[in-house]
């Protein structure tokens, strides 16, 4: 008895421990305001350097009065200053206070054009991207040429950035000389790469949701683990193992670790291909997957055990817990790219 309360508080402890560290990095990397020496910094080439006294803004295609906005005509608009969060296709995240006026104000004055569908953003790098006009409506973006309080730093996108609130990064266009709106289907840089030309960020795309799966996963997955070593044949490994673990939760456990893993997985897979127009392009995608082919041979060699055959006891216990150190792997590589490490 004593051994079944000391597991049952162990098993506890786990998924307490599980749940407020993922609670805890939701709220740190979505809510504390990160520094801008700290911000992580992604661009298609090195940034440009350039002079706002010879910067303007062009804003021209559909619209009524074509615009050439000086850097201080730009900041004549009405002032807006905003805590949103970047959110990264890769799994990065950060907040900073932006500091610029909405996009409406500057389209609102140069007058778009009926028949307009969407709003491209040109570059200084190269770089290109686009909100069709339905999104602009919905969420706001913001021209910014502040950042944390100061000036928007080179890094950032200066002299002007684009903050598309509830939109993936890549649609958060910097070094912006050009808006142009226009009357066709637009597609940007990384857009034109196979990335999806809607950005916005949903419960089912957002990395939270996956994580605290495959977290539930692994506490389960460890769960399993244990309770497959308890009813090993090995007495003295069997008894270091508390009560909880018994051989008749083994199946049921381990079925469910098998069904969040493998939902999680195809899920996770989808969502990404259609935001990346691939998956396995990172080291962390890689170790998922062989997070599932370590697990698919654990299913495939249990079956034989299930009708009473030992023959595959050794693969089955061997697989199945590297699928799970594998799977510990998989989650600690993506908190570091979560939190920009």
């Amino acid at each position: 008895m004593r051994g079944r309360n000391l597991g049952l508080i162990l098993l506890i402890v786990v998924i307490l421990f599980v749940a407020s560290s993922f609670t805890f990095l939701t709220i740190q990397n979505d809510k504390r305001i990160t520094p801008n020496d700290q911000f992580f910094v992604v661009s298609i080439a090195s940034s440009p350097h350039i002079n706002a006294s010879n910067w303007t803004l062009r804003v021209d295609g559909l619209v009524d009065h074509p615009l050439n906005l000086s850097y201080d005509q730009l900041r004549a608009f009405p002032e807006r200053t905003e805590a949103v969060t970047l959110d990264c296709v890769t799994g990065r995240s950060a907040t900073a206070y932006w500091t610029g006026t909405s996009l409406d104000n500057v389209l609102g004055q140069a007058g778009v054009k009926q028949g307009a569908f969407k709003v491209v953003f040109h570059c200084a790098d190269g770089y290109t991207t686009d909100l069709t006009l339905a999104e602009v409506q919905r969420s706001d973006p913001i021209l910014t040429w502040g950042m944390n309080n100061v000036t928007l730093p080179v890094d950032h996108g200066y002299p002007l950035r684009l903050v598309a609130p509830d939109n993936f990064g890549y649609k958060w266009a910097k070094f912006i000389v050009e808006i142009e709106v226009v009357n066709y289907d637009y597609v940007g840089y990384w857009e034109s790469a196979g990335w999806a030309d809607d950005a916005r960020i949903s419960p089912i795309s957002d990395w939270h949701v996956h994580a605290v799966l495959l977290s539930i996963a692994a506490v389960l997955g460890g769960f399993s683990a244990l309770s497959g070593m308890r009813n090993s044949k090995s007495a003295t490994i069997a008894k270091r193992i508390p009560a909880i673990f018994a051989k008749k939760y083994h199946r049921y456990v381990s079925a469910s670790f098998y069904l969040i893993l493998f939902s999680t997985f195809i899920y996770w897979s989808i969502t990404t291909y259609d935001l990346r127009g691939a998956v396995f392009y990172t080291f962390h995608g890689r170790i998922a997957l062989l997070t599932i082919l370590f697990s698919v041979v654990g299913v495939v060699s249990g079956i034989p055990i299930l009708g009473g055959s030992g023959k595959f006891k050794l693969m089955h216990w061997m697989s199945n817990m590297g699928a799970f150190l594998l799977l510990l792997i998989t989650i600690v590589l993506g908190i570091m790219r979560a939190i920009g490490d």
